[in-house]
């Protein structure tokens, strides 16, 4: 039986935005899956990671030591101008998404 998963106030207040939770990153993974999600056309927003943001915090020693350098990623699509194009001047190709 899987554990129903929690979601913070501030989660349910970015998904409310458009945002969509990947994944928590420490060190250098936060800044490639930054310019990698960004050349994929989508927006990028770093929240600090809290223990409700974890799954599950048993294995850690001491939770406010190691949760201080990690990010959770949030992504989002770019919006469009007028034009059809993102805000980062590429059209979107709709056949892959």
């Amino acid at each position: 039986m899987s554990v129903p998963e929690r979601k913070s106030s501030r989660e349910i207040e970015l998904v409310g935005e458009g945002w969509t939770k990947q994944f928590c990153a420490t060190g250098a993974r936060i800044q490639e899956a930054t310019e990698l999600y960004e050349s994929m056309g989508f927006e990028v927003h770093l929240e600090p990671v809290r223990v409700e943001d974890l799954g599950c915090s048993e294995c850690l020693e001491s939770p406010a030591a190691p949760l201080s350098d990690c990010l959770v990623i949030y992504t989002r699509p770019k919006k469009k101008g007028a034009s059809g194009k993102s805000a980062g001047g590429r059209k979107r190709d709709d056949e892959l998404w």
